[in-house]
């Protein structure tokens, strides 16, 4: 990047500002994010810079949803919402720019944006022990429970479609009817139509399985929509969730998709981008630590109707990795990739995680029934099969 360009980005935001330092951060798909460091009226200070990825509806609708929620945890905060907890829990505010005095700076055909930085923090793609796995259900259990009181109303669309299932396969189907499979690589079409192939079962059946969900009477509740590992800020000494960052997907949905996600991300202890992807397996024990995170401060006999998490798991996990393999067919255009295989490797890494997970349904399983919530062993049993 620019070194230039990125100090005159920041003087828009910040007058009598030096940059010092940049450091770009890696563990984010979609938009660019970097953390600055410079010198403002003297001292040294940190902040957080982004260009913002065209994939969304518009920067308006992310910005706006973006201050709604830091403006609510912010209050929410204030008046020790969680008194049970002496831990602190801070948001990631937007910063003004100032010369248009809005939240976004269109800059060479781009919108750039600028946030606190959270202090004394520290983030992970892979978990280093189960205790982490607590705090980060405990963490989830936070946000969600700060949030819980939001009016979903309020919140704008930001992605169309997002964690919509059946468009993605929908998308799966047309994509690879009429795809020109000659053009790969031989190596890589064998890959491509093994996962295609491989998938196949599994799609037949997630598409009956959103049939039996949508008559389940689930209630919306606000979700963060990606709440993997790396979105989750650590206390850089204790261990403990300070922050939930990377609001941008912020929308009316159901908790599940939360937990399942999360569950999806925290649970494959080799990451997203393994060196070798015979190290991918789904973490029982993580799983566990997890829920007693979540709920150590959520009631498991609400009406979220939890005994539904197995299903909302797997089916996570398979629209992840359709979602991968779309982009590749696709020439790689929702997600950031480091090489042109890069999301062809992320649907294996996702599709192999699915295969350990419907291995051990039936100990997962058995794991929510010791806490007190039942599971469907129809589920369970029609997965084995497909395996």
């Amino acid at each position: 990047m620019d070194f230039e360009k990125i100090n005159l980005i920041t003087k828009n935001f910040f007058e009598r500002s030096k940059v010092l330092k940049i450091e770009f951060i890696e563990s984010g798909l979609i938009n660019k994010t970097f953390l600055i460091e410079h010198l403002i009226n003297g001292k040294k200070s940190k902040f957080i810079l982004q260009c913002i990825s065209n994939i969304f509806e518009s920067y308006e609708r992310i910005n706006i949803n973006h201050k709604l929620i830091t403006d609510h945890i912010k209050n929410k905060t204030k008046k020790k919402h969680l008194k049970s907890d002496n831990h602190r829990w801070e948001t990631p505010c937007l910063i003004k720019c100032n010369s248009n005095n809005l939240f976004a700076l269109p800059f060479c055909s781009d919108i750039w944006r600028a946030m606190e930085y959270i202090d004394h923090t520290i983030s992970f793609d892979i978990l280093d022990n189960n205790r982490m796995a607590y705090q980060t259900g405990l963490g989830l259990a936070k946000f969600h429970r700060i949030c819980s009181d939001i009016d979903l109303k309020k919140l704008e669309n930001t992605i169309k479609d997002f964690h919509n299932t059946n468009y993605y396969l929908e998308q799966f189907n047309m994509i690879i009817k009429d795809y020109n499979f000659i053009k790969l690589d031989v190596n890589v079409k064998k890959r491509v139509q093994y996962l295609i192939f491989s998938l196949s079962n599994h799609i037949l059946y997630v598409e009956s399985l959103l049939g039996y969900l949508k008559r389940k009477l689930i209630q919306p509740s606000l979700i963060h929509g990606d709440p993997k590992l790396s979105n989750f800020l650590f206390d850089i000494q204790y261990k403990y969730v300070v922050s939930l960052i990377d609001l941008d997907t912020v929308s009316s949905g159901y908790l599940l998709t939360d937990l399942a996600d999360c569950i999806r991300s925290i649970c494959n202890k080799a990451g997203e981008d393994p060196d070798n992807i015979e190290n991918v397996y789904f973490d029982i024990n993580c799983f566990k630590y997890f829920l007693s995170g979540y709920f150590s401060i959520t009631n498991k006999n609400g009406d979220y109707r939890f005994d539904l998490l197995p299903e909302f798991i797997y089916l996570l996990i398979v629209e992840l990795t359709i979602r991968f393999l779309n982009d590749f067919l696709q020439s790689n255009r929702y997600f950031k990739i480091k090489y042109q295989t890069h999301n062809l490797y992320r649907a294996e890494v996702q599709y192999r995680l699915l295969s350990s997970f419907v291995t051990q349904l039936p100990t997962l399983s058995k794991s929510l029934h010791e806490i007190g919530i039942s599971s469907n062993p129809t589920f369970v049993s029609d997965v084995q099969k497909i395996v």
